[in-house]
């Protein structure tokens, strides 16, 4: 059977145009999958909420703050920040990251308005795009406006 040869060259031409059309498609596929390194810039200005529970921390450039809706901040967290029982229910700190250690480092921190002088180290890890495993947590990162305490 004889096929019209515009009809046969329209076939290739719209194969030559779908296949440039796919491998120029590639490159705008994000990634699936994979750890997106935290960094200052990709903290600052964020938000991360616990993925069970209200818990959150939101950094400004310079300030962290711990809370959990005015409830206390559960006592795991208090041990491994303050290393100890209380149950404070606001945390704040001047905050500085470490990028080649995963080490978040507070200081000048104040625990429901009351000052304490102990400098406070906690790992900080990615743990997928939108994730991040800080101290035995795992938090969901987000953008945040907010002001600053």
């Amino acid at each position: 059977m004889l096929v019209n040869p515009l009809i046969r060259n329209g076939f290739i031409v719209l194969g030559v145009l779908m296949a440039i059309v796919f491998f120029l498609g590639l490159k705008d596929v994000p990634t699936t999958g994979g750890d997106i390194p935290v960094t200052i810039e990709r903290l600052s200005g964020s938000r991360l909420t616990d993925i069970h529970i209200d818990l959150s921390w939101t950094f400004s450039d310079t300030v962290a703050v711990v809370e959990n809706r005015g409830q206390p901040i559960p006592p795991d967290v208090v041990q491994e920040l303050l290393g100890n029982e209380s149950t404070p229910t606001v945390i704040s700190a001047t905050w500085q990251l470490d990028e080649k250690a995963d080490l978040l480092r507070l200081f000048n921190a104040n625990v429901d308005g009351q000052k304490i002088d102990s400098e406070i180290k906690i790992m900080l890890k990615p743990a997928g795009q939108v994730r991040v495993n800080l101290g035995g947590r795992q938090y969901n990162m987000s953008r945040n406006n907010f002001i600053d305490r």
